[in-house]
C-alpha cells in the first residue's frame, strides 16, 4: 500500500510537469523521489522507479503527439464515422457529435438542411455509420487568457481532430454483436433516457440527466448560476458519492433477494463498467468506478479488504495513463484531491469536513474561477444531507414515475425548484468574492502549505497562510503595471484599458454578435455572449470586480449588443456614450437589467476624462451612426493611441483638420480595416506606428480590406490582428517602457488558416 500511495504522488507530480508545465512541480517530484530513496525501503524505490519511468515515456509520448496534431493545416477528407445515438447533440439548425473515425476519435460539427433532418437526427436511437466529407483539422486553441481552451478539454476525452461536415453522403444504422452489442445497449438506454426526459418539467428535467446519466444540456450553465457561486457544482458532477449510494443500494436489495456475498461482488464487478458509459465516463466517475471495482477484486481474491488508500492510488495511475491531463482540470482536482482527504481523515465532524475541504480547494477554485463566496462552507453544511437524502430521491421519484403520472413528476419538480430558488436566494446575498486568479506557484505554496497546516495545526502557520493570501490580493488588485488590452471578441471591438494599480478600470465596446431572422426550427439555446465567455471572466481573473467606465463608440450591435450582459454580470459605475445615443430606445432597453444604476453621459469632442482618455470625434450629436463614432486619444506608457469605432475616411480627415498638431503611435483601425476607413493621408499625417485590427476570423465582410493592407504596408506600419494574434496586449509601468505582446505566437494554427 506504501510503495502504491508513493507512485502515486510520484506520477501526479510527473503529469503536472510534463502535461500541466508547472515547473513547481518538477520541483517538488525531485524532493519527493529524495525522500522516496531516504526511506530505504527497497520495494517502495522500485515501485516508484517503475512508475515514473513508465509514465515519463507515455506522457512524452503524448506530448509530442500533441504538438505534432496542432501543427497539422486543415484538409478536406472522406471519412466514415461511427455514431453512438447518445452523443449527437442537435441545437437549432446545427448540431455536433462525437464520432469514431479510422483516423481517432473526432469532435464533428454541421448544418441541418430542413426541420425534417432535424426531427430524423434528434430521433436517432441506434449506433449509426455516417459517410461524410469534410474539413479535417486540429482543435482550435483559446486566443484570450482565460478563455475556455478547447484543446485540452477535448484531448483528455481521447479527440484531438475536428471535423466541419460539408456534405453527408449516408447514415444508415451499424448495429454490433457480442459484447459490443452491450455496449451500444447501454447508449441506447441513455439517449431514450435524454429523449423521455423531454417530457418531464423543465426543473426535474435538468436535475435527472445531470445526475443521473451526467449530461449537461445547453441551459445547465445558466440554471446553475448560483450553485457554481456557491461552490456546489461538484455536487452534481457524477462521482464517489452516487457510486458509493448505488453500490449501498444494490447490496441492500440483492441480500434481500438472497444472493451470497461473492456472487453480489460478481454481478457488481459486472455491473459497474456499464454504470460508467451510462454516466456519460466523467474523470471524476471514472474515479469512484474502478476505486469500487478494485476493492471488490481484491476481496474476491485475498479474502481481505482492500484499504482504500491503495485503491485510491491505484485509481489516479491508471487515470492518468488513461488521460494526462487529468490533474490539469478542475474536476480531476477535486475529484481525486478530495477524496484522498476523506480517506486520511474519515472521522472529522461535519461542520470541520466542510471547513477543511474547503480550505483545501480554495486554491484550485481561485484557478479556475477566481471567486468565492464567504457562505460557501455554511451551505455545503446544510446542502451536503439535504442532496443526499432529499434532492437525489426526489429526482429518482420523479424520473421513474414522473413519466406515468403527472402530479409526482409536478410534486418533484417543485420540490427541487424549491432547493434551487432558495439557492438563488442565498447566492444573491453579500459575501460572493472576486479574489483574483494566483500564479500557479503561488497556488501550489498555498496548496502544500493548507496540507502543512491540516497535519501540524499552529497559530504561526495560520498566519504564514493568511499573509500568502493577504500577499496575492494586493498584487492582483493593485498591479505595478498598466494594460491596453485588444481582447479578441470575433468580429467586433472590445478594448480594456487599466492604468497601474487598477486606479481606473476603462472598457472601450463590449463585442456583440449579428443575429438574422431564422425559421422556428432553427432557433435553438443561443450561443453565451463572448462577454460572458471572455470579457468577465478575464476581469475575474484579474481581480476586478467593478468598471469605472465602458465607452460605446457608436450603436452597432458588433460594437454594443453585449452591454445588457455585461451590466447584468459586473458593476459598471459610468457609460459614455457619443452625444445623441443616450436616448436610443435600442441603447436604454439594455440599460434595464443593469447592476446598480450606471450614470450615463453623452460626449463630444474636447471632453476629458479621468482614466487619461480623451474625446476627439463627434464634432456635434447624431445618431449615433458609423460617422458618429466616439472617437478616443489617450497616453499610455509613452505611446499615443487612437481607438476610431467604425468612423469612416471622411471622419478621419475632420479629426486632422480639427487637431493638425496630432501624432498616433497606435491606431485601432477603423471599421475593422474596411475599405471605407484609414485614409492613407490621414496615416501618414497622423504618424502612425503600430496599427491594430479588431477582426473576426473569416468574417462574411471580408474585413480587414486587401486595399487597407496595401496601404498598411506601403507605410511600413506594423500591424496586428485579433484574428491572426488574438489578444493583443501594450503593458506598461511607472517609468517604464511598454512591451507588445500577443496571446498567439507565430506558427500557431489560427496564422496558418485565417491568414491574409
Amino acid at each position: 500500500m506504501r510503495a502504491l500511495f508513493f507512485a502515486a504522488i510520484s506520477g501526479g507530480l510527473l503529469s503536472s510537469w510534463l502535461v500541466g508545465q508547472q515547473w513547481v512541480a518538477a520541483i517538488l517530484l525531485f524532493f519527493w523521489l529524495i525522500r522516496v530513496m531516504c526511506l530505504k525501503q527497497q520495494r517502495v524505490l522500485v515501485v516508484n522507479l517503475i512508475c515514473v519511468i513508465g509514465l515519463a515515456g507515455w506522457l512524452s509520448f503524448k506530448n509530442a503527439q500533441f504538438v505534432r496534431i496542432q501543427r497539422e493545416n486543415p484538409r478536406q477528407l472522406s471519412l466514415t464515422l461511427a455514431v453512438q445515438p447518445d452523443q449527437i447533440s442537435v441545437n437549432g439548425g446545427q448540431y455536433q457529435l462525437v464520432a469514431t473515425s479510422q483516423l481517432g476519435r473526432v469532435i464533428v460539427y454541421g448544418r441541418l438542411a430542413d426541420a425534417g433532418e432535424q426531427h430524423r437526427l434528434q430521433q436517432l436511437r441506434q449506433r449509426t455509420s455516417w459517410r461524410v466529407q469534410g474539413e479535417w483539422s486540429p482543435v482550435p486553441p483559446p486566443t484570450n487568457p482565460g478563455q475556455f481552451n478547447a484543446p485540452n478539454y477535448y484531448r483528455s476525452q481521447g479527440i484531438s481532430h475536428q471535423l466541419t461536415l460539408a456534405t453527408v453522403q449516408q447514415i444508415q444504422a451499424r448495429p454490433r454483436s457480442g459484447w459490443l452489442a452491450g455496449l451500444d445497449l447501454v447508449h441506447s438506454w441513455r439517449k431514450q433516457f435524454m429523449l423521455a426526459s423531454q417530457q418531464l418539467p423543465k426543473r426535474l428535467q435538468l436535475y435527472a440527466t445531470s445526475l443521473l446519466i451526467g449530461a449537461r444540456p445547453a441551459t445547465f450553465r445558466t440554471v446553475m448560476t448560483s450553485v457554481q457561486q456557491l461552490g456546489l457544482l461538484y455536487l452534481f458532477s457524477l462521482s464517489g458519492m452516487h457510486v458509493i449510494l448505488l453500490v449501498s443500494f444494490c447490496r441492500w436489495w440483492l441480500v434481500r433477494c438472497h444472493l451470497s456475498r461473492p456472487t453480489i461482488d460478481l454481478w457488481l464487478l459486472g455491473t459497474l463498467p456499464w454504470v460508467l458509459v451510462l454516466g456519460g465516463g466523467a474523470d471524476s466517475l471514472k474515479r469512484a468506478v474502478v476505486t469500487v471495482m478494485l476493492s471488490i477484486g481484491w476481496q474476491l481474491v485475498t479474502g481481505k479488504p482492500q484499504r482504500a488508500l491503495a485503491g485510491w492510488s491505484v485509481a489516479l495511475l491508471l487515470g492518468i495513463w488513461q488521460n494526462p491531463l487529468v490533474l490539469s482540470q478542475l474536476g480531476g482536482q477535486l475529484s481525486y484531491g478530495l477524496a484522498l482527504f476523506l480517506i486520511l481523515h474519515p472521522r472529522l465532524p461535519a461542520w470541520q469536513l466542510a471547513g477543511w475541504i474547503q480550505l483545501l480547494s480554495l486554491p484550485v477554485i481561485l484557478l479556475a474561477t477566481a471567486q468565492w463566496h464567504l457562505l460557501t462552507i455554511v451551505v455545503s453544511v446544510l446542502v451536503a444531507p439535504i442532496f443526499t437524502w432529499v434532492l437525489l430521491p426526489l429526482t429518482l421519484i420523479g424520473a421513474s414515475l414522473g413519466f406515468w403520472s403527472a402530479s409526482v413528476a409536478a410534486w418533484c419538480d417543485w420540490g427541487l425548484t424549491l432547493f434551487q430558488t432558495s439557492l438563488d436566494w442565498v447566492a444573491t446575498l453579500p459575501g460572493l468574492l472576486t479574489i483574483g486568479q494566483p500564479p500557479a506557484w503561488v497556488a501550489w505554496l498555498i496548496g502544500l502549505m493548507t496540507l502543512w497546516l491540516l497535519r501540524r495545526p499552529t497559530k504561526r502557520l495560520w498566519l504564514k497562510l493568511g499573509l500568502v493570501y493577504f500577499g496575492m490580493i494586493v498584487s492582483n488588485h493593485w498591479p505595478l503595471t498598466g494594460a491596453v488590452q485588444f481582447i479578441d471578441i470575433g468580429q467586433g471591438d472590445s478594448i480594456l484599458i487599466r492604468q497601474p494599480f487598477n486606479r481606473t478600470v476603462s472598457l472601450i465596446d463590449t463585442g456583440g454578435r449579428l443575429q438574422f431572422p431564422r425559421p422556428k426550427w432553427q432557433q435553438g439555446v443561443a450561443p453565451r455572449a463572448r462577454v460572458a465567455t471572455i470579457t468577465v471572466p478575464y476581469l475575474h481573473q484579474l481581480g476586478i470586480s467593478a468598471i469605472d467606465t465602458v465607452y460605446l463608440s457608436h450603436k452597432d450591435v458588433d460594437h454594443m449588443g453585449d452591454l445588457g450582459q455585461l451590466l447584468q454580470l459586473i458593476r459598471v459605475r459610468k457609460i459614455v456614450v457619443p452625444a445623441g445615443m443616450a436616448v436610443l430606445p435600442k441603447f436604454r432597453q439594455l440599460l434595464t437589467p443593469a447592476i446598480g444604476h450606471p450614470i450615463v453621459q453623452e460626449a463630444l469632442a474636447g471632453q476629458r476624462f479621468t482614466d487619461g482618455l480623451t474625446v476627439v470625434h463627434p464634432f456635434e450629436p447624431g445618431k449615433a451612426e458609423n460617422a458618429d463614432s466616439l472617437v478616443l486619444t489617450g497616453v499610455f506608457g509613452g505611446q499615443r493611441f487612437m481607438f476610431t469605432g467604425d468612423l469612416d475616411r471622411a471622419g478621419e480627415r475632420a479629426i486632422v483638420a480639427h487637431y493638425p498638431n496630432m501624432k498616433v503611435d497606435v491606431l485601432k483601425l477603423g471599421h475593422h480595416g474596411s475599405k471605407t476607413a484609414s485614409d492613407p493621408q490621414v496615416l501618414r499625417q497622423l504618424g502612425v506606428q503600430r496599427g491594430i485590427l479588431s477582426v473576426g476570423r473569416h468574417n462574411r465582410y471580408g474585413h480587414p480590406n486587401p486595399e487597407t493592407l496595401a496601404t498598411l504596408r506601403a507605410q511600413q506600419i506594423r500591424t496586428y490582428s485579433t484574428a491572426l494574434q488574438g489578444m493583443v496586449t501594450y503593458r506598461f509601468g511607472i517609468g517604464q517602457t511598454g512591451q507588445w505582446t500577443t496571446f498567439l505566437k507565430e506558427g500557431n494554427y489560427y496564422q496558418r488558416t485565417a491568414g491574409h
